[in-house]
């Protein structure tokens, strides 16, 4: 418990700085790195299944991805499509002359890896990317509005897993997947709920949000993360380990803190894309 503190209290002021730089491309690299080593920790670990993903393509493909949700996947000069079909072409044909080919169970490693991490760990750029400033009273300077959602979808994630983690362990009683996740509770879930309509609520006037889409985002927000930690769990139980990494004390490593910010952070973005305008 105290270490998953210590790693709040020295990762969250990092976040903060770097989402907030003007233009938003130190975030940029910063997630990147994050999808780098996530990345690692995913290829590493289904290795243990006898999989010899190419990791030099995924990764190559995933920082691809971050430039590309610039400009909500817009970026000016760069075809997605090409990148994708690149991304299958390539792959396919250095396997066939690799000596322990495997296409399927080779390639659906690095496809997987690279689409569940990297594309996905993508939206938060095209979160940042969202255009729009607006100010606080006592506050010296304008937010930027991109920036201020980052922090809105990553806190109310981290919220509701934090919330459901302490009630679910002193009090969860019912279970609620428990030959996926046997730590999960119902218990867990409410709490993670209201957790996350706290940040949502304090998050929401700002940006002037209506307090119905208010609980929709955070509801939202609460099954995504739910469900991604999930998928995690079921991915780590299907190659064997009880962590992907160890690079974040009291957490694990870096797809064990992100796992339901995967899942949440494209929900959020088309929310506030389609339903918001922004």
């Amino acid at each position: 418990m105290l270490k998953r503190l210590l790693s709040g209290l020295i990762g969250i002021p990092l976040l903060v700085l770097l989402v907030f730089t003007e233009r938003g491309f130190p975030f940029v690299l910063g997630v990147g790195l994050v999808s780098l080593i996530g990345l690692n920790e995913f290829y590493n670990g289904v290795r243990k299944i006898g999989a010899e993903p190419q990791e030099w393509v995924g990764m190559a493909s995933a920082m691809l991805f971050m430039f590309a949700a610039q400009q909500k996947f817009n970026y000016p000069g760069f075809s997605l499509p090409a990148v994708l079909t690149i991304f299958v072409i390539v792959p396919l044909t250095i396997e066939m002359v690799r000596p322990n080919r495997a296409p399927i169970k080779n390639l659906g490693a690095t496809f997987l890896g690279v689409v569940y991490v990297g594309w996905l760990l993508s939206y938060l750029i095209a979160i940042r990317s969202v255009t729009g400033q607006f100010t606080v009273a006592g506050f010296p300077w304008p937010i930027a509005r991109g920036a201020w959602l980052v922090l809105y979808v990553m806190f109310a994630s981290w919220a509701s897993d934090t919330g459901a983690y302490f009630i679910g362990v002193t009090w969860g009683r019912h279970r609620m997947a428990p030959d996926i996740s046997p730590g999960k509770s119902w218990e867990g879930f409410t709490a993670g709920l209201v957790s996350s309509i706290i940040i949502c609520a304090l998050m929401s006037p700002p940006l002037h949000i209506p307090l119905l889409h208010t609980l929709g985002l955070a509801l939202g927000i609460n099954i995504a993360s739910v469900v991604g930690d999930l998928v995690e769990s079921a991915l780590k139980r299907d190659i064997g380990v009880k962590d992907f990494g160890t690079i974040l004390p009291g957490h694990g490593g870096v797809l064990d803190r992100f796992d339901g910010l995967l899942f949440a952070a494209p929900l959020f973005y088309y929310y506030i894309t389609f339903v918001l305008k922004y």
